[in-house]
């Protein structure tokens, strides 16, 4: 049987994302991939006239910036290629050539140390706690955080134990991190599961209590929690992808009530990451 066209597509793009991701501990240069997940991302960014394309615009950003691609974690890059393998059927067929190629493993340059937009170099403190968070999910403390349970005292200490002592000094953590709590980075850094995220939010995914407008609104923090773990700053609500949605004041100005509600779910997400149990 042969593969329908968008399922080939998505099978040769997981495998364009995930050849990179192993090659991110080896500090090959993937240079040339990234350009073509940018390339991708341009093509979906001049599509969002249609709702599933719009929907991922946060990712879709980020994918286009060199910034992201700077500081990606083989986290980043899978986040990214779960958000945008389904968007591939849209983009025009003569536009997608480039995943028709011949993938063999030397897609990746086998150069050392020259990659120009990512060297992870584990001696520097940043990278190994990004590293060792992502690498290390099933870590009790790490998987709660995930699963937005909050953590004992001694879970928290053996977070501290780790970051402080493990990985580097309390010093070190501080000079990358400032004062920001613990629980706080690791969630940062590991994201929510998005079933959890989800399901906190269940009650306000109905036209019994929203409209469309307002329910777009919430399935746009679902996808930002999910990603970046709590709203730490209601200022980010006002920025884009949110920014294109409405402001709270205008879609929820006849029922407050409402919006109060929604912004008590996400602060819970905030609470949760930093109160012990």
């Amino acid at each position: 049987m042969v593969p329908r066209r968008e399922d080939e597509l998505a099978r040769r793009f997981d495998y364009l994302m995930l050849s990179m991701e192993l090659s991110l501990p080896q500090s090959k240069n993937i240079t040339r991939n990234i350009g073509i997940v940018m390339q991708t991302a341009d093509q979906f960014s001049r599509l969002y006239t249609i709702p599933q394309v719009r929907a991922t615009q946060y990712s879709i950003e980020r994918a286009l910036s060199e910034d992201f691609w700077e500081n990606a974690t083989i986290l980043d890059m899978e986040r990214i290629r779960e958000a945008l393998r389904d968007l591939l059927k849209f983009i025009e067929k003569k536009k997608t050539h480039i995943y028709y190629t011949d993938f063999e493993d030397n897609i990746i340059e086998e150069k050392e140390g020259a990659a120009i937009y990512i060297s992870h170099d584990l001696k520097n403190y940043k990278k190994k706690v990004e590293y060792y968070l992502k690498e290390h999910q099933d870590h009790l403390a790490v998987y709660k955080l995930r699963r937005n349970k909050r953590l004992t005292p001694e879970e928290f200490a053996e977070l501290e134990r780790i970051l402080w002592e493990e990985l580097g000094t309390k010093e070190e953590y501080r000079k990358e991190y400032d004062d920001t709590p613990v629980g706080r980075l690791v969630r940062k850094i590991v994201g929510v599961d998005r079933e959890v995220v989800n399901a906190a939010f269940s009650d306000f995914l109905s036209e019994e209590k929203l409209n469309l407008n307002q329910m777009r609104f919430v399935r746009l923090m679902i996808d930002y929690i999910a990603v970046n773990g709590n709203i730490e700053d209601n200022q980010v609500l006002m920025k884009d992808p949110f920014r294109s949605a409405g402001s709270i004041t205008a879609l929820f100005g006849n029922d407050l009530s409402a919006a109060r509600e929604i912004m008590k779910v996400a602060e819970e997400f905030r609470k949760n990451s930093e109160i012990t149990a």
